[in-house]
C-alpha cells in the first residue's frame, strides 16, 4: 500500500503480500515525564531560539501528533 497525498484517502493500493525485515524500538520514557512549568518554560525559552516545532519540549497533544506522523511516513511509500 503507498501513500497519496493528492487524494482524500490517504492510501492506495492493495496490501502486495510482500514482507519487509523492519527493527523498531519504542520506550516508554516519555510517559513518566510530566509537562509541567519547567518544560513550558523550556519550550517558551527554545522557541525563542529554534522553530517551535523542531524542539522537544512542546504540549503532549502536539507531541502525540508529530510521533503519529512521524510513524505514518516512517510506513507508507510516495506514489511516484
Amino acid at each position: 500500500v503507498v501513500r497519496n497525498p493528492e487524494s482524500e484517502s490517504p492510501l492506495i493500493g492493495e496490501p502486495t503480500g510482500e514482507f519487509r525485515e523492519v527493527v523498531l524500538f519504542f520506550g516508554i520514557i516519555d510517559i513518566l515525564q510530566d509537562y509541567d512549568i519547567s518544560k513550558k518554560l523550556e519550550h517558551a525559552y527554545k522557541s525563542q531560539l529554534y522553530d517551535p516545532n523542531s524542539i522537544s519540549a512542546v504540549d503532549p497533544k502536539q507531541y502525540c501528533k508529530r510521533f503519529r506522523d512521524f510513524i505514518y511516513r516512517a510506513f507508507t511509500e510516495d506514489v511516484q
